[in-house]
């Protein structure tokens, strides 16, 4: 037996059938941004579950890690290097070797200097690459956490900034998910995020940066020696005087003509990077207009019309 709707039945199951099709289209697939998230949240942890296995399997082995916070190392090991050691003792090491030591006379302060020399009774001398003298003391199997066997530039920023850039974002997704409407939401998260990023470099510092390592007066001009802390190429210049160009962890001198004693010489820094390093920086900043241009941000939701 066969039976006919009722008018307008028919219509109104085509209707509804078309909003259906129109729901699924708008919002019933996940949306291209949702399903990259989704999967780079599965792909960050897996990464963060690997590398805590393997850190906690390197110090079980006697192994450490550190972060290089000042410039005495130069360009083997600019500031902010990771450095990653092994145990050793001092009748392993040989003149020329990094390690990492407790020096006996600086209250637990944990230093990475090359080996230097050795003195009569096999203790270990240290020294820094870019210091002018010799450490003062002489370190023995007691002091010496190990030798290093991997120096990783730059790893040692990107380390400090992992809990400030964890509570950003947090925070960020935390009042964007319960103060900011489904429709402003995404673009909300993508200005924050940017702003959480910018926050944590200003709190850093990693990218320029220059340390004095001495001053002096020479042949009628001051000069500075200076090393460059940062992780991009910079270029150095005292005002009134000469200019150098370094990349991390380089040293180098400026000068200018001699003054009364008194008087203070400014050392200005600037990005000096070449074109292609523009470029590359410049693609980086574009990255949160590209990910919109290429994922897009979701519709605004139409409100349905009063008849």
């Amino acid at each position: 037996m066969t039976t006919t709707p009722p008018d307008g039945a028919s219509d109104a199951a085509a209707s509804a059938a078309g909003d259906d099709d129109a729901d699924r289209a708008a919002g019933g697939t996940p949306a291209l941004g949702a399903r990259l998230s989704a999967a780079g949240g599965v792909v960050l942890l897996c990464l963060v579950v690997a590398i805590a296995v393997t850190a906690a399997v390197f110090h079980g082995g006697g192994g450490r890690w550190f972060i290089v916070s000042t410039a005495s190392m130069g360009q083997s090991a600019p500031v902010g290097t990771l450095v990653i050691t092994s145990p050793d003792t001092a009748s392993r090491l040989s003149v020329g070797d990094i390690i990492s030591f407790r020096p006996p006379t600086a209250g637990g302060q944990v230093y990475t200097h090359r080996v230097d020399g050795f003195d009569g009774s096999g203790a270990v001398r240290t020294r820094g690459d870019v210091n002018g003298a010799a450490d003062p003391w002489a370190l023995t199997d007691a002091d010496i956490i190990g030798r290093v066997m991997l120096l990783i530039p730059g790893a040692g920023w990107a380390i400090r900034a992992v809990p400030l850039l964890a509570v950003g974002f947090a925070a960020l997704w935390f009042i964007t998910g319960r103060f900011v409407s489904t429709d402003n939401r995404s673009a909300a998260r993508i200005t924050g995020a940017c702003l959480v990023v910018s926050c944590t470099t200003a709190l850093l510092k990693p990218l320029v940066g220059v340390a004095m390592l001495s001053t002096y007066v020479e042949g009628g001009f001051a000069r500075a020696t200076v090393v460059s802390t940062g992780v991009l190429p910079i270029r150095a210049e005292v005002t009134g005087g000469t200019h150098v160009d370094l990349v991390s962890g380089m040293v180098g001198t400026v000068s200018a003509p001699a003054r009364a004693i008194a008087d203070a010489y400014d050392v200005t820094t600037a990005l000096h990077l070449p074109p292609a390093g523009w470029l590359v920086l410049g693609g980086i900043c574009a990255l949160p207009l590209l990910w919109c241009l290429v994922v897009g941000l979701p519709p605004r939701a139409e409100k349905p019309e009063l008849r």
